[in-house]
């Protein structure tokens, strides 16, 4: 690699983290092979939540308004008893700084969508379906992937300036470089994300809330405009599909508020999995680099994970610009690991935990005991805290 210029890199994973990664060098007019195991991007319902944060960086791709098109503003959040008596509710969470919307909602596999279409309008892009990387390695002036294409199983390499890990919570990426490594821990329980059809606007519900109760806890967001709502719950682990469709009905009807019958909703996809709080121990090893999912994983409680995965790629696509145009050199790419790791560990895995802790108590007093309940309250009434907690809310870039 010359001293002012990129010539390529490999970005290892067709998520949204990896495509807009890709998106983004490509505008500038660097080579990127975007490489992807599967055949297609991902239409797993996982998450559809943008924060400030990554908001932002979506605007700076230019896509932010396509994002918004194809998805909505969001503008209303609550925390709900399972009868669905409202404990506290904040609107006009569409209203954000910068002349930019708070947060956005659409599905990433949606949003990939986008993405491949986008990425197509550049020519130094090109995404390589059904190549799974098996390995990585490097020397000082070059990454390598080892690869296995779609047309045969022999390993064949494909070497560039940079490679980049977005292939997500099981990284091939990640663990070339650290093996079974990714420190934390996994919850007790596995959550049961469902897209499900059903008339949750005659409860006058929210675009998201949260139902507080130890056992029968619910986050409950607004998909489209259309009737699609994605629920989210705790179920026993190791259960089959069947399984879970079978318990689902009566948990539903018990427990879910306005207690709907089968015959009241469609049930659209329904995706086991487990639920993790880890960080990669770094987030740069030489000319390798991970982002998103691949570097770190929280529980979705606020839609933190997939916020914090695109910011990953403001602050790296910062760095690497810089390096692209001489203004900065390789040891950038040092503060990007410090800084997005030091995000993820005092920001995110810290918020994501206590979300997902308020919802798993009692109900009753709850806004009354819970801090961050009590500042949420005294901030509809109180200008100068609401402003405070505003700026407070909002990850770094």
């Amino acid at each position: 690699m010359s001293q002012s210029q990129i010539q390529r890199v490999i970005v290892v994973g067709a998520g949204p983290v990896g495509l807009l990664t890709a998106l983004m060098l490509g505008q500038r007019g660097i080579r990127v092979d975007v490489l992807e195991a599967n055949d297609q991007v991902n239409n797993s319902p996982l998450g559809l939540a943008y924060g400030p944060a990554a908001v932002r960086v979506l605007h700076r791709a230019g896509i932010l308004d396509r994002t918004i098109k194809e998805g909505f503003i969001a503008g209303s959040v609550g925390w709900r008893k399972t009868d669905g008596t409202l404990i506290l509710g904040l609107d006009r969470l569409d209203v954000g700084r910068e002349g930019l919307p708070h947060t956005v909602i659409l599905p990433v596999g949606t949003l990939s969508g986008v993405l491949v279409q986008e990425v197509q309008k550049y020519p130094s892009i090109t995404i390589h379906w059904k190549h799974r990387v098996t390995g990585v390695d490097q020397d000082s002036g070059k990454a390598r992937v080892q690869l296995e294409g779609d047309s045969s199983t022999a390993t064949t390499l494909m070497e560039a300036d940079f490679v980049i890990g977005c292939d997500g919570g099981t990284s091939a990426v990640r663990k070339a470089l650290f093996g079974g490594s990714f420190p934390g821990y996994t919850w007790p329980m596995q959550l049961i994300a469902v897209n499900v059809s059903i008339d949750f606007d005659k409860l006058d519900f929210c675009d998201a809330q949260w139902v507080v109760d130890p056992e029968h806890w619910f986050v409950i967001a607004r998909i489209d405009k259309a009737g699609l709502w994605r629920i989210v719950y705790g179920e026993t682990p190791g259960l089959s599909i069947d399984e879970i469709r079978t318990r689902l009905t009566e948990k539903f009807r018990k427990h879910l508020p306005g207690n709907p019958e089968p015959e009241e909703y469609t049930l659209r996809n329904i995706t086991p999995y487990s639920v993790h709080q880890r960080c990669a121990q770094k987030m740069r090893v030489g000319r390798i680099l991970l982002a998103g999912d691949a570097a770190h994983l929280n529980n979705p409680m606020g839609g933190l994970g997939l916020t914090t995965g695109v910011a990953d790629v403001g602050s790296l696509i910062d760095c690497l610009y810089g390096i692209h145009t001489g203004v900065t050199s390789l040891s950038i790419l040092d503060k990007y690991d410090e800084k997005r790791r030091q995000i993820f560990l005092d920001i995110t895995d810290v918020m994501s935990t206590a979300n997902f802790k308020r919802i798993m108590q009692g109900a009753e007093g709850v806004a009354e005991r819970d801090p961050i309940l009590q500042l949420l309250a005294k901030a509809q009434t109180d200008p100068n805290v609401a402003a405070a907690l505003s700026k407070a809310s909002r990850l770094p870039r």
